[in-house]
């Protein structure tokens, strides 16, 4: 006798998008024609894996937490050492208190996002706040109530169709955030005039966090756009290893969980083994600065043991304030060398976080890795 038929129904289609996933994403020679994008592709999915237990099937929007979004061994959808990333699930017609406290953060920022139509992780940008926008008390705590109806102290407007919230946590620090373990985030949140302890799980309810949890998983990795198709996004280059000029998220009507008050600037590297890419330019003014790479399943490369991204406090400035980055596949003898981990190719992502002016076009350039130290 089947005592959950429709969770069953579910874990069927997982499964079945398991099989999907291996073969229209993992082994697709559309997608993927290097050995480690496969091997790299295995491990991202069991990683998707992680991430679709907590996030989804342990989401309660009546019983919510703040559940961390990627670590060193959690990577997706362009993960960022430099920060920590939290997640929980909520509902338009219900209230909520955010309680916390802003500690080495340089920012701290919540978005609030309606369900994706296409199963992901977050869907339209509803409403933003960051704590330039909000009362922190002199020892760093502060409380945030989340509802439709304004409520007295820091207030942000719930949507009716409000379907989770994301909270960014930066770091400008010489050691990043998430190789740090004494680097962590203190943030709670609670449902106001919450109802009784949840019920026992039902077959109901578990199928339903299931069914979003496989969506998830989709959209993902079959969801993606496969390499080399143009992207929507105007700070994503259409040409490999040139950087656009960078460009506000809130411009650019993406309905994507994207930080609001970032600009973006990214392009595709590809590099033989021995060739290197020098990138120069001037930093604007910023509360956050960071560079990193990341492989094609937009996950960053490996940051405990190799260097693979630059905060602001981590780039070396050259006497005329300038900067000169390269990356490569071997060390070419400079301060600020990007590690590709043996990629050939893979991303190039810039993140310029309230900057007080526009921040300019990186200066791109192909050069012998010989030449690396000195072009």
């Amino acid at each position: 006798m089947n005592h959950a038929p429709l969770t069953t129904v579910v874990f069927d289609d997982l499964i079945a998008a398991l099989a999907e996933i291996r073969d229209g994403y993992v082994l697709s020679g559309e997608r993927f024609g290097d050995p480690l994008d496969v091997i790299e592709g295995y491990r991202a999915v069991t990683q998707y894996l992680s991430a679709a237990s907590e996030l989804f099937c342990e989401a309660d929007p009546d019983h919510p937490r703040f559940a961390s979004i990627v670590s060193p061994a959690r990577k997706l959808q362009g993960d960022n050492p430099d920060a920590i990333y939290h997640y929980a699930r909520i509902r338009g017609d219900r209230s909520y208190r955010v309680s916390g406290r802003v500690e080495r953060e340089c920012y701290t920022s919540f978005t609030v996002h309606g369900a994706a139509a296409d199963g992901g992780l977050a869907g339209p940008l509803l409403g933003d706040m960051n704590d330039r926008d909000f009362t922190v008390a002199p020892d760093g705590t502060y409380s945030l109530v989340l509802s439709a109806e304004e409520r007295p102290g820091n207030w942000m407007r719930l949507d009716p169709a409000a379907h989770s919230v994301v909270v960014r946590s930066y770091f400008q620090l010489n050691t990043s955030a998430q190789n740090d373990p004494a680097v962590h985030v203190t943030i709670a949140i609670d449902a106001l005039d919450s109802p009784a302890p949840p019920a026992p799980l039902t077959d109901e309810v578990f199928a339903g966090r299931l069914r979003e949890a496989v969506a998830f998983l989709r959209q993902v990795t079959l969801g993606q756009a496969t390499p080399g198709t143009p992207s929507p996004a105007p700070f994503v280059s259409s040409e490999p290893n040139i950087l656009p000029t960078p460009f506000s998220f809130r411009d650019s009507g993406l309905p994507v969980p994207g930080a609001a008050d970032i600009v973006y600037a990214m392009t595709r590297f590809e590099l033989a083994p021995d060739e290197a890419l020098v990138m120069t330019g001037i930093l604007p003014p910023c509360a956050f600065v960071n560079v990193m790479l990341w492989n094609p399943h937009m996950q960053t490369l490996e940051y405990r043991n190799r260097r693979s991204s630059l905060n602001q406090e981590q780039i070396h400035l050259e006497a005329d304030g300038t900067y000169r980055i390269v990356v490569a596949h071997s060390d070419p003898g400079v301060p600020n060398w990007l590690d590709t981990e043996g990629h050939t190719h893979g991303s190039i992502f810039w993140r310029f976080l309230l900057p007080e002016t526009d921040p300019t076009r990186t200066t791109c350039e192909v050069v012998p890795l010989a030449r690396a130290a000195t072009a």
